[in-house]
């Protein structure tokens, strides 16, 4: 898997931008949500895209996105019946991740039907499949792109007690109360003791 491109942004449009990486420049299909934020970069140095590269029986494409929650969403938007790539950057492009993952939590099918190319039956497809795995909390500043601005750098503790098989929402919920409790003593860690710390406190809230 190609995680992420590292190198000089040389042209961005609506749905596809290129980066020179060492000399080589790669074709990136992206959202326009994405294409708003790689345009307001610097092409004087280098910028980091993450990457979700897909093999098909006619093509190799390779997809980029401004953060993990963009590419998140988008690869869980293909689990859904009858979405594919092409149809999850399309949904990224007309409503950002936040809102995207606020119109699920809250059932809001007005919202989602108003995304070109989906109905108000995959709108229901959606807030069934992904409602509990694309987390929105009200506390947030902004959103699902890092659910609170500490818990971005918390995404592995996050990811690791949603594998073992807690509900994602109230993990990053718990999350947040337990990092406003901890604070005095996490911000004397390094961040690798501050996840040994905090991952058992967690797990007994969780379970």
């Amino acid at each position: 898997m190609i995680n992420a491109l590292n190198g000089r942004i040389v042209s961005v449009d609506q749905n596809s931008l290129i980066i020179n990486v060492g000399g080589v420049e790669f074709y990136v299909e992206i959202s326009g949500q994405a294409a708003s934020y790689f345009s307001t970069l610097s092409k004087n140095e280098d910028q980091r895209v993450l990457t979700k590269y897909i093999v098909r029986e006619d093509a190799a494409l390779l997809y980029g996105f401004r953060d993990r929650w963009e590419r998140e969403c988008f690869c869980q938007l293909q689990n859904v019946p009858g979405i594919g790539a092409k149809q999850a950057l399309k949904i990224l492009s007309a409503i950002n991740v936040n809102d995207f993952a606020k119109a699920l939590d809250q059932r809001d099918i007005t919202t989602l039907s108003r995304i070109p190319g989906i109905g108000a039956k995959t709108a229901q497809k959606l807030i069934l499949m992904l409602r509990d795995t694309l987390v929105f909390t009200d506390d947030s500043a902004s959103g699902v792109e890092n659910v609170d601005k500490a818990n971005k750098q918390w995404a592995d503790v996050a990811d690791s007690l949603a594998g073992m098989g807690f509900d994602r929402k109230i993990v990053y919920r718990t999350l947040d109360k337990v990092l406003k409790e901890e604070d005095d003593k996490i911000r004397t860690m390094d961040h690798a003791s501050a996840e040994a710390y905090i991952f058992p406190i967690l797990l007994r809230r969780l379970s």
